[in-house]
């Protein structure tokens, strides 16, 4: 399994004598601004990502300021003070050339925080067996070292087929309907990856002859908090489908299902409406008379 990268980031240097009478190159303050002089291309394609914004999005401004502001946050969302990561919080400090930076090991140390296990979820997953990182799905294929423009999953497009709905009837002995649904996925993490206000819905809606609804139901898969034990990983696993049971679908005359699959990136129902989600997949079944 590939584990490690180059993501190669440059500063000018400050040449120093040590002790032994050699020079020693050790770099200025890892702000990110002196990168930019060697590395334009890939200083300017990281400062337009959600990383390097990732303690000014107004998402999660807004998340942080109703949840008391807690100044832990930042050790991720912020570990240099500025309105996002910088440079050396991902490539660390020394002399130039800085070290490989070890994936999935230096993404852990955010994306496995608390409310993250994205990290986590990807050991053993079918994409780490196949030695898949990080890298390969969230930066461009031959970017590396021209470009850090980092995508994740609002960035458009980038959900497109990433999650399926299959839905089959079956009867029991008695006779009894029973409607499977089966939910996969292909990302190389539990889905939704990310923290506890992304979520994953499925709406379950039984239908009329004429397609009018006549009952709903909604699942969550994502992190949920319970009053007594916290927040549970309630999140879509990797590398296996999800299986949901529905009994007596044809309650109240329906004759047809309507499924459809929804990423939501702010916390709340379903029904509360979010501008960036994206409709994963949707399927109609019919229901025999």
């Amino acid at each position: 399994m590939r584990t490690c990268r180059w993501l190669l980031i440059c500063t000018p240097l400050i040449t120093t004598i040590g002790s032994s009478g050699a020079q020693a190159e050790t770099v200025a303050p890892r702000d990110g601004t002196p990168c930019v002089q060697c590395h334009a291309s890939i200083s300017v394609s990281f400062a337009n990502t959600r990383m390097a914004r990732a303690a000014s999005g107004s998402a999660f401004v807004g998340e942080w300021n109703a949840n008391g502001r807690a100044p832990h946050c930042m050790r991720c969302h912020a570990p240099s003070g500025g309105p996002g990561l910088v440079c050396g919080d991902c490539h660390g400090q020394g002399p130039h050339p800085y070290p490989e930076v070890q994936v999935p090991d230096a993404c852990a140390r955010c994306h496995d925080a608390p409310g993250e296990n994205t990290v986590r979820r990807f050991q053993g997953s079918p994409a780490a067996v196949r030695g898949e990182d990080c890298i390969g799905c969230h930066l461009p294929v031959n970017g590396i070292g021209t470009d850090h423009a980092f995508s994740g999953p609002a960035t458009p497009g980038f959900l497109d087929q990433v999650a399926t709905i299959r839905a089959f009837l079956r009867r029991d002995e008695s006779g009894e309907l029973t409607a499977v649904l089966q939910i996969a996925h292909r990302a190389g993490h539990a889905l939704p990856g990310g923290t506890t206000g992304r979520s994953v819905w499925l709406l379950i809606q039984g239908l009329r002859d004429d397609g009018i609804e006549v009952w709903r139901e909604t699942i969550r898969f994502g992190w949920e908090h319970h009053p007594d034990r916290g927040w549970i990983d309630r999140t879509l696993p990797p590398g296996r489908p999800a299986t949901i049971e529905l009994s007596n679908p044809q309650r109240e005359g329906a004759v047809g299902l309507r499924l459809e699959l929804w990423y939501r990136f702010r916390p709340g129902p379903l029904a509360e409406t979010d501008p960036r989600s994206v409709r994963l997949d949707q399927q109609q079944i019919g229901l025999p008379l």
